[in-house]
C-alpha cells in the first residue's frame, strides 16, 4: 500500500483523476497519452511565465482532443500536473506510484503510459523543482522608503521621486530581503497588477467552491 501522505491532493484534483477511469464518457488512451506527454514535457523544462497557458492552448487545438473541450482539457492538464509534481517532489518509488494510480481505477494501459513517461522525465522534473522549489517563498513583511533622485549614470539629471521597496521573504524558515526601486508610475502599475491578480484568485476560489458543492 502507498502512504497517502505523499499525495496531498485537493478534492477537485482527485475527482478529475478519478474521472479518467470512465471508459464511456471519459478520456481515451490516445487522448490521455497526448495530455500526459504534454504535462511531463512541460514540467521537465525551465518554465517561462506563460508555460502552462501555452501548453494548454496547444492541447486545445490538437484535433484528437477536440471533443473534450477547453475546460475539460485545462482541468485534466492542471490536475495531472499537480499529481506529477507531488510524485517527483516526494521521490516516490515505482511501486508506490503504481499503487497510488490503481486507487483511481485506471486501466492498466493508462497506468503504464503515465509511469513510462514519468520515469523518462522524472530526473529532469526533479531538477527543475530543485531549481525553483516545489513552492515559492512566502511574503511575510514589506518595508519601504521614499528617496529623491537627482541624477543617474545613464540619464544624467532626473530630479524624481523613487520608492525603495524591500520585500521580506521566508523560505524553509529562512528570511531574506528582496529589494527593488520603482517610480511612482511603476509602483501604481504594480499595485494595479496585484489587485487584478487578487480578483482573479477570488474568482477561481469561488468557482472551485461552487463546483465542490455541486
Amino acid at each position: 500500500m502507498v502512504d497517502n501522505t505523499f499525495f496531498e491532493l485537493s478534492s477537485i484534483v482527485q475527482s478529475n483523476l478519478l474521472s479518467l477511469s470512465d471508459t464511456k464518457t471519459g478520456v481515451s488512451l490516445e487522448e490521455f497519452g497526448i495530455i500526459i506527454d504534454t504535462v511531463c514535457n512541460s514540467l521537465a523544462k525551465i518554465p517561462s511565465t506563460d508555460e502552462s497557458q501555452n501548453a494548454i492552448k496547444q492541447l486545445e487545438v490538437n484535433k484528437p482532443l477536440g471533443k473534450l473541450g477547453p475546460q475539460r482539457i485545462s482541468e485534466l492538464y492542471t490536475s495531472l500536473s499537480k499529481f506529477i509534481i507531488q510524485a517527483a517532489s516526494q521521490n516516490i518509488s515505482s511501486s508506490q506510484l503504481e499503487s497510488k494510480l490503481k486507487t483511481f481505477n485506471w486501466s492498466s494501459e493508462k497506468i503504464d503510459r503515465l509511469m513510462k513517461v514519468f520515469l523518462v522525465n522524472q530526473s529532469k522534473i526533479q531538477a527543475v523543482l530543485r531549481l525553483y522549489g516545489s513552492s515559492p517563498p512566502k511574503l511575510v513583511d514589506v518595508n519601504w522608503r521614499l528617496d529623491y533622485r537627482l541624477e543617474t549614470n545613464t540619464r544624467g539629471p532626473v530630479h524624481e521621486l523613487m520608492y525603495i521597496i524591500e520585500l521580506i521573504l521566508e523560505d524553509k524558515g529562512r528570511r531574506e530581503p528582496l529589494t527593488f526601486t520603482a517610480s511612482h508610475a511603476e509602483l501604481e502599475d504594480l499595485v494595479n497588477t496585484l489587485k487584478d491578480a487578487c480578483h482573479s484568485v477570488k474568482r477561481v476560489a469561488l468557482d472551485y467552491k461552487k463546483r465542490e458543492t455541486n
